[in-house]
């Protein structure tokens, strides 16, 4: 082989190379492409008995794979010893500034704009008339301490209800401190997700007491036609990423419903014919952060 020939061989070998990566690329990209991702998360964990066992069921008999903590909640302790014992199931904190059943973690006096005059946060965002942002920091900063202090891996925020505007900010910041996905729906975009509203039938209903404060109570079922779009949803994903948020529980209609649904074999049947692939907030964060 004369020199000229062995310098146009040897100028070409990059050149070879470079190419069969950009196939290679092209052609992963392309199978990605074709590929279905889900995040199913779960509202309210730890808020009773029954909503925790809701999602104890869903986890382990169906295809709820992130779970969004009360650390208000009264059943927040039980919530934190089986999201440290099953770590497959990506945990969350709901932060809530927002629940006429739920009490701040800080005490009431080191907050006063954000509860009423018993103690308790406001039914909504939109009845908290003038919110500090400085107790509003302290008390989301409380409830990711408490979070942290219980030895739970978690590994995004998110909130519960609604926050003031103002607070939504706050927790961006915080989780940029602490290392955390920012988890509102809408903010997965950065992660190329969709949020898709499978189960619509989802209802809370509530009466308001002699004080003026509103009392959800356990509403009916979630109807055969609301089941039945929940499966058309489900099998009309188109390859993409999608995020759908939902409130399973146990022991009122609604919410055991919701829990049925997502443990059903009709669920699964979909999962695996449309070879759904399940994800969850670990690994965003795995992604962001590294193992």
């Amino acid at each position: 082989m004369n020199s000229k020939l062995r310098n146009i061989t040897t100028l070409a070998r990059p050149i070879v190379l470079i190419l069969m990566v950009l196939l290679l690329q092209n052609a992963f990209t392309s199978c990605n492409s074709n590929k279905i991702y889900l995040i199913v998360r779960g509202d309210d964990m730890g808020k009773n008995f029954c909503r925790t066992e809701g999602f104890i069921k869903s986890f382990e008999e169906g295809i709820l794979r992130s779970a969004s903590i009360m650390a208000t909640a009264v059943y927040f302790d039980e919530a934190v010893k089986y999201c440290k014992d099953h770590p497959e199931l990506a945990a969350g904190i709901h932060i809530t500034l927002a629940d006429g059943t739920q009490r701040p973690v800080l005490s009431p006096e080191e907050v006063p704009s954000l509860v009423n005059a018993k103690g308790f946060f406001f039914e909504s965002a939109d009845e908290i008339e003038n919110p500090s942002e400085e107790e509003m920091e302290k008390e989301i900063r409380a409830q990711v301490k408490k979070a942290r202090e219980s030895g739970l891996h978690f590994v995004y925020l998110d909130w519960h209800r609604g926050v003031p505007p103002a607070a939504e900010q706050i927790i961006a910041k915080v989780c940029e401190d602490e290392k955390l996905i920012y988890g509102p729906t809408e903010a997965l975009s950065e992660y190329g997700f969709t949020r898709v509203s499978l189960l619509k039938g989802e209802n809370f209903p509530s009466v308001v007491l002699p004080d003026g404060q509103k009392a959800y109570y356990g509403g009916p079922a979630n109807s055969t036609e609301n089941e039945e779009a929940f499966y058309e949803g489900l099998s009309n994903l188109k390859p993409g990423k999608w995020i759908t948020v939902i409130h399973p529980g146990w022991g009122d209609p609604n919410r055991a419903s919701t829990t049925k649904i997502l443990c059903s074999e009709r669920t699964k049947e979909i999962i695996n014919k449309k070879n759904i692939k399940l994800m969850n907030y670990n690994d965003l964060w795995t992604k962001e952060f590294g193992k």
